[in-house]
């Protein structure tokens, strides 16, 4: 650095003498490149022209523009300017660059249950959320096992499924520099094992069994044997513990026991179309509550008997399939609405 100022000083020196009535300069005067770019310095006419680099003349650089490159980054450049045979140094411009760290990728979502050479195990279901950090913001593209993934050119990738995930992209500021993340993140997700929900007499059981069992009816836990008896109706569900990493909960029963009207209950179901009718045989208690049930147990309607009469039900937003009307009094009905 310090030969650098001495040469420039000198350089000044020994064109300050010459005091031309003229003051040549370089545009652009600010210069900052992208990696892997290029400028060109411009002058104004001249009879004849050199460039120097930090005070260095540079051999064959005698038009009125010069071209530098990222290469040049942190170098200062003058030009010494001919007219009418006097001579002029001009000011000097500093050629700087633009320098990026590498891509780096932030990971979120569901946490890994193991970590091996072939990368991060999953459960099936689980989701994990890669977010390229920044200032890498431009020409974002995803791959998984070196493949674009179609439409994945935002920041932030959604992974639910086996793959090796990596991307490319280029800074804000340099949108054509281009770099690759240089690693791959692989993730496998394994499926999850869950019981199979058997109906026997009056009763559910879950198979295989395992070290624990808890049944689910609508939701709400009910119970903890490997068979539970179909007291009420609804949507049985049950999770045993197999003691793996990976373990769900049963898919749905629907049982009601009930293939017609309830005898002896104080309503009876009739269905037309969409519309789901309840003909109430006698008085119920003011605070009976109603609703239907899709197989999944999800409640798609509700509300409160009235006291006499017939309750209506609009179903028509509803997809065909079993459905469960029940009251609080715990009476109801299967039914099934087709589509």
């Amino acid at each position: 650095m310090r030969t650098t100022l001495l040469s420039l000083t000198a350089l000044f020196s020994h064109f300050a003498v010459a005091q031309c009535p003229f003051d040549p300069t370089i545009a652009p005067t600010e210069v900052i490149l992208c990696p892997n770019s290029t400028e060109l310095l411009v002058t104004q006419n001249y009879d004849s022209w050199q460039w120097y680099k930090d005070g260095a003349l540079i051999p064959g650089a005698i038009q009125h523009t010069y071209q530098v490159s990222s290469n040049d980054a942190g170098s200062q450049f003058t030009v010494a300017c001919t007219l009418n045979g006097c001579t002029e140094l001009s000011p000097p411009v500093l050629v700087d660059g633009w320098v990026f760290l590498l891509p780096y990728v932030i990971h979120e979502g569901d946490a890994a249950y193991y970590t091996d050479e072939f990368g991060a195990h999953y459960c099936a279901g689980d989701t994990v959320i890669l977010t390229l950090g920044q200032p890498y913001s431009e020409n974002i593209q995803w791959t998984d096992g070196g493949v674009d993934i179609p439409g994945a050119t935002s920041p932030v990738l959604i992974v639910t499924q086996n793959g090796d995930y990596s991307v490319s992209a280029a800074p804000g500021l340099c949108p054509d520099f281009i770099l690759g993340l240089g690693v791959t993140i692989s993730a496998g997700f394994t499926p999850n094992i869950y019981p199979a929900i058997v109906p026997g007499d009056g009763e559910l059981c879950v198979y295989p069994t395992g070290s624990n069992t808890q049944w689910f009816l609508d939701g709400a836990p009910i119970g903890t044997e490997n068979c539970i008896a179909t007291t009420f109706p609804g949507v049985y569900t049950a999770f045993v513990d197999y003691g793996e990493s990976c373990q769900t909960i049963s898919a749905p029963f629907l049982s009601t026991g009930i293939s017609g009207p309830i005898h002896g209950s104080p309503l009876t179901v009739v269905r037309i179309a969409d519309q789901l009718t309840v003909l109430l045989q006698h008085a119920v208690t003011p605070d009976t509550e109603w609703s239907v049930l899709d197989v999944s147990g999800r409640i798609v309607s509700s509300g409160r008997v009235p006291a006499q009469g017939t309750l209506t039900v609009d179903l028509s937003g509803e997809v065909g399939g079993v459905y469960i009307f029940r009251t609080s009094m715990g009476t109801g009905q299967r039914f099934t609405l087709v589509r």
